[in-house]
């Protein structure tokens, strides 16, 4: 079943990543022109070839985009919309954040706290800023990721948890804001993904992989469980939908 609308243009940044690499290939099955980002131009012609190799017909749009350098979320939105004559999509897959955020907070690095916001809720906002004209002319959709920590409260995971419940709080805001320009705005947001590298290295580290397993009654979810739900709600049968916080956890918590 295809739940977008052939020919509407989505980017997809993080599209090197296991999940944004599957929402960008079932995309591009459905005959979206799909924007590839990745944080190097190397990484998104890899990707790029990938998804030919996948799907013989697609239409690709490369947006490579280093978030951290001033102006470049603003220049690669707007080459994308130049590029493909429209944008009816955003979801942002992409991964950032400063490194040694997990941990006890009282052991945390301070340097890192405002570092961090930036990267994980300035980034997606700025992105949802410079993407809003080019989507309310049509009408179109933004889908961010964050993490379960944003919803259910952890030892370990103050700083992560603060983040990504920015996000989500942004996201319930922003949509009632933006309904009135037919934009609606979501948030997908994961626990334990199988088949990515977060969850190959949470088994190489002897994470609570087991117990959640056996937690999950649904069984964990892959990107291949992540990416339809993320196209509904980009396609015309969720235009009444908006401001959705949805975690897909297989039954790891409700």
């Amino acid at each position: 079943m295809s739940y977008l609308t052939p020919g509407n243009v989505i980017l997809v940044t993080g599209a090197t990543g296991a999940i944004g690499f599957e929402i960008a290939a079932q995309a591009a099955s459905a005959g979206a022109i799909v924007a590839v980002h990745g944080s190097t131009r190397k990484s998104v012609v890899e990707a790029q070839q990938r998804l030919q190799g996948r799907v013989n017909d697609a239409q690709l749009i490369g947006a490579p985009c280093d978030f951290r350098q001033a102006g470049a979320i603003e220049a690669m939105v707007a080459e994308v919309a130049r590029a493909g004559g429209r944008l009816d999509a955003v979801v942002h897959c992409a991964i950032t954040g400063a490194s040694g955020i997990s941990g006890v907070f009282a052991q945390a690095d301070p340097a890192s706290f405002g570092t961090h916001a930036a990267l994980v809720l300035g980034c997606f906002e700025q992105l949802c800023f410079f993407a809003l004209p080019h989507l309310a002319k049509q009408g179109g959709t933004i889908v961010g990721f964050a993490s379960d920590a944003g919803r259910f409260a952890a030892p370990r995971q103050a700083l992560v948890g603060g983040a990504f419940g920015g996000i989500m709080s942004f996201v319930r805001n922003l949509a009632l804001e933006t309904a009135r320009d037919g934009v609606r705005v979501h948030c997908i947001s994961p626990t334990f993904v199988e088949n990515t590298p977060v969850f190959d290295s949470y088994v190489a580290n002897g994470g609570r992989v087991d117990s959640a397993r056996k937690r999950a009654g649904l069984g964990l979810p892959r990107p291949t469980d992540i990416a339809p739900v993320v196209l509904f709600l980009c396609g015309p049968g969720a235009t009444r939908i908006t401001g959705q916080v949805i975690s897909i956890n297989g039954g790891l918590a409700a």
